[in-house]
């Protein structure tokens, strides 16, 4: 099978030729049909400290039960799945909680830039006939929002702040809206990106420019927003979000920053602000999430930018290295090959 692989000590990513891996008993066979290309992709696959050691990734996919092993009942040849990207020990507070992505003795699932991948069915999450492979692939970072504004404890008529427009940030916007916020406000350095924020949920958005803190108020009424979420996650991003926020108030770190973010704590002491970092999304909110593109309240294709095939992937992964450009979600179609 074709595989994208890491190589550590040369920061290489390949495509490369792996036998196609064998499900033992308690396991199921996954044809991939689609992934998402991540920030943490490019961050993992960087000189950095998030760098990863050698092999496989690749964790926002979607696929095809091909084969299924002779002791499990719960999947059959056919299914359709979005994968959790971790496998957790099912032992630990973390999994007992809900969030394998939590798990201190967690094993990886990341396999979606490979044509095959052997799964635990636990982290095989079965996709309603409605939704296409490409929606599957959405979705793992659209539940990353439900997450994050759930840990928020989004009240009925909040006023919410987004900063970004990435896909991250339309996940954020789609969740505080179906959540019960009230005004939501986007800032946001791409104007061309304003109608995919607003078809998400959001009620207007404001450029990163001298103005715009008078224009926030205005937009407020007057008011600081409840929730600011920074989904830029750059230097920076935390104190501004800090400048923005209403006293009590709360910050997601959405974005995560990959670089040492200088805050000055007794700033968030004086308004008493929650600074508040999610880390991915329980099982239930991965199912709730394809439930929700199930029921047609959203629909994620307008977040797909770009469609490449596997060998495109490494030169990609170095466009985004330099820099995001105008790519939103790029989507690796694991069906194709390049011409």
């Amino acid at each position: 099978m074709r595989a994208a692989t890491f190589d550590g000590a040369t920061s290489r990513v390949s495509i490369e030729t792996l036998p196609i891996p064998r499900p033992g008993p308690d396991d199921l066979l996954i044809k991939v049909r689609r992934c998402g290309v991540c920030g943490t992709d490019v961050a993992m696959t960087s000189d950095g400290p998030f760098k990863f050691g050698s092999g496989q990734f690749g964790h926002e996919y979607s696929g095809e039960v091909i084969e299924v092993g002779r002791n499990v009942r719960t999947h059959v040849v056919g299914d359709r799945i979005a994968a959790l990207p971790v496998i957790g020990c099912g032992r630990c507070r973390g999994c007992r909680e809900g969030n394998p992505l939590l798990c201190r003795n967690q094993a990886t699932g990341m396999f979606g830039f490979g044509e095959y991948a052997v799964i635990p069915p636990k982290v095989a999450i079965r996709l309603p006939d409605s939704l296409s492979f490409a929606d599957g692939a959405l979705v793992e970072p659209m539940a990353c929002g439900l997450h994050a504004m759930r840990l928020a404890r989004v009240e009925p008529g909040a006023r919410v702040l987004v900063m970004g427009a990435g896909s991250m940030a339309l996940a954020a916007i789609y969740w505080a809206r179906q959540l019960g916020a009230g005004r939501i406000v986007v800032l946001s350095r791409s104007a061309h990106r304003r109608d995919l924020a607003m078809s998400m949920g959001a009620d207007a958005v404001v450029g990163f420019d001298p103005d715009a803190r008078a224009r926030l108020s205005e937009m407020f009424g007057g008011e600081s927003p409840d929730i600011v979420a920074d989904c830029v996650g750059k230097p920076g991003m935390i104190a501004l979000a800090a400048d923005h926020v209403r006293p009590g108030g709360t910050i997601l770190e959405v974005g995560m920053c990959m670089t040492p973010e200088p805050i000055v704590p007794a700033r968030f002491t004086f308004g008493e602000i929650r600074l508040l970092f999610p880390m991915g999304y329980t099982t239930e909110e991965f199912t709730a999430t394809a439930r929700a593109f199930d029921a047609g309240r959203l629909h994620p294709e307008s977040m797909v930018s770009d469609v490449i095939t596997l060998e495109d992937l490494p030169v990609r992964l170095e466009t985004l290295r330099k820099s995001a450009g105008g790519n939103l979600k790029v989507h690796v179609d694991l069906t194709r090959r390049a011409s």
